[in-house]
C-alpha cells in the first residue's frame, strides 16, 4: 500500500494528543505522539510508539524511563511546539512550561494527567520502536479535587483529519 493512502485511512482514527519526555545526562527532550495507549494493569503498562530517526529513542534507552503528559484542550501549542522537527535537548524547560515528577521526569506543566515510567521493553517495528514503560508515578490536573471539566482546559486535546479538534458531549 502506498504510504499516502495508508496515512489518509489512518487520519480517521481520533487519537487524543500526548507529549512523551525523557531526561538523560542532564538534557531533556520530548516528542508529540498519538501513539499512546494503555497495556496492562497488572504490572502497570503504557505504550509509545517512536520513529527509530527521533533522538529520543536512545535517550529513553540511557536513561531507563520516560514520561507521558496528555495534553489539554488548550495545549495546541505545546503540541505544536514538541512536533517541531530539529529540535535539540535542552538542560531545562525553555519556551514551554514544565514540572518535574517527584522522581525526577519532565513533564508538560497544566496537563491533564501524566505518567511517568521506568522502561519494561524497547522493541523496534519497522520504522519505529515501540517504548513500553512500567508505570511507577502518575499525576496531573485530573487528580486534583477541584479539576474543572468544563472548557477546553479540562477536556483532552484531540487529534482527527490532520487537524486538532475539541471535544464535548455526544
Amino acid at each position: 500500500m502506498p504510504a499516502a493512502g495508508f496515512k489518509a485511512v489512518l487520519s480517521q482514527w481520533a487519537s487524543g494528543v500526548s507529549v512523551v519526555t525523557t531526561k538523560d545526562d542532564g538534557m531533556l527532550y520530548g516528542l508529540t505522539v498519538s501513539s499512546f495507549s494503555s497495556v496492562s494493569l497488572d504490572p502497570p503498562l503504557v505504550l509509545v510508539c517512536l520513529a527509530n530517526t527521533n533522538r529520543i529513542v536512545p535517550m529513553i534507552e540511557a536513561a531507563d524511563g520516560f514520561a507521558v503528559s496528555i495534553l489539554a484542550g488548550d495545549q495546541q501549542a505545546v503540541s505544536q511546539y514538541f512536533s517541531r522537527p530539529g529540535r535539540l535537548p535542552t538542560a531545562d524547560f525553555t519556551e514551554i512550561d514544565g514540572e518535574w515528577t517527584p522522581s525526577g521526569m519532565p513533564v508538560i506543566a497544566r496537563s491533564l494527567a501524566w505518567v511517568s515510567c521506568v522502561v519494561h521493553a524497547l522493541v523496534p517495528q519497522g520504522d519505529h520502536t515501540i517504548a513500553i514503560g512500567r508505570v511507577v508515578e502518575a499525576g496531573g490536573r485530573s487528580f486534583e479535587p477541584d479539576h474543572v471539566t468544563d472548557g477546553p482546559s479540562g477536556r483532552p486535546l484531540v487529534y482527527w483529519s490532520r487537524q486538532y479538534r475539541a471535544i464535548g458531549p455526544a
